[in-house]
């Protein structure tokens, strides 16, 4: 069951009139657009603060990514001048919970899975903050109709990326003081024509390398090897991904793995500031999936509180409320409404 609010509905209303275009948005001002997405990130942030006993290490590191856009939001002094105190009071507040919920879930989450815990403890001790601008896709013309027909999540989509691989490249530039960049991972990163999580992975570990300052290692080795700087590895990554999404917004439906799949698309591009991911129309397909508790869920396969997802792990947190989902809607909506106000 989806949420049923007040702010809710007045937003859905208000996307109703809505083209995806940033004009259109001026026209509705703050109060419209953007206490409705700060009530949705704190009925989450309520759900994450309510059930620390279950959160994973996906879903913290969303919580994380979540913070650092509210502290870039906060750190912009003209973008914060311009908010009302309202608005300032409950990014302020919500900037803490993070932490909060770190301390008190810490010690489970290294218990429920020592080895994961390990890899990624990194990213979950602090806010994670990701180059920023403003980007555009030049896209081509695709028959989404036709594709979206045609489009399966199969297994052998699912597998063939190497997520060991593309896990480890990430612990390693997380870990990593001095920015070694190995030719394997750049290879990870440049393998064509990926689809799903696979070319979502590749992007993640690409802001991750930007996220610990090694953005200049990064660009000297794909200069090196594949002539290519860091933006146009993104450029085409988020243009594979844009269509990819597109097919699975034509097809997705609440509380499945397409829906997980494309708010990881979403929020991704989103944080690189790639403007055409900020489409009203999507944002309105997330917000109904949200539940009246707060959380966002998906049917998970079996009665197990982990499910082999491919890309990293779900785990169930009661009621068909999922960690990493509910992790990546906070990651989702944090980085819509950043680049809502960084442009408008």
């Amino acid at each position: 069951m989806v949420r049923d609010a007040p702010l809710f509905a007045l937003l859905l209303l208000a996307l109703s009139a809505l083209s995806a275009s940033l004009v259109d948005a001026r026209e509705y001002g703050q109060p419209t657009l953007v206490l409705p997405l700060l009530d949705s990130l704190e009925q989450v942030l309520r759900f994450f603060s309510e059930n620390t006993a279950s959160i994973n290490v996906d879903g913290m590191s969303g919580l994380r990514v979540m913070q650092g856009q509210l502290v870039d939001i906060r750190n912009d002094t003209r973008v914060w001048d311009s908010l009302s105190s309202e608005i300032q009071d409950k990014i302020t507040a919500m900037i803490e919970i993070p932490d909060t919920i770190y301390a008190e879930t810490r010690a489970q989450m290294a218990q429920f899975d020592p080895a994961y815990f390990t890899l990624f403890v990194p990213a979950l001790t602090r806010p994670v903050r990701v180059d920023w601008r403003r980007r555009s896709l030049n896209l081509p013309t695709w028959d989404i109709v036709r594709e979206a027909a045609d489009y399966v999540m199969t297994q052998q989509e699912q597998t063939v990326h190497n997520y060991t691989e593309s896990n480890i490249c990430y612990s390693n530039i997380l870990s990593n003081s001095k920015c070694a960049i190995s030719k394997v991972c750049v290879n990870m990163l440049m393998r064509p024509n990926k689809k799903q999580y696979a070319s979502t992975h590749q992007l993640i570990y690409a802001q991750a390398v930007e996220a610990q300052g090694c953005s200049e290692e990064l660009e000297r080795s794909l200069q090196k090897w594949y002539a290519k700087s860091v933006d146009d590895v993104k450029e085409d990554l988020c243009r594979n991904i844009y269509k990819d999404a597109s097919i699975v917004y034509a097809r997705t439906e609440p509380a499945s793995l397409l829906s997980d799949l494309f708010l990881e698309q979403n929020a991704l591009c989103l944080s690189a500031g790639f403007v055409e991911f900020l489409r009203f129309d999507w944002l309105s397909a997330v917000l109904s999936w949200q539940r009246m508790n707060g959380c966002f869920g998906l049917e998970l396969e079996s009665a197990n509180p982990v499910t082999g997802r491919r890309l990293l792990m779900e785990r169930s947190m009661g009621g068909g409320c999922g960690s990493h989902i509910s992790g990546l809607a906070t990651t989702y909506l944090s980085t819509f409404l950043k680049n809502l106000l960084f442009l408008l």
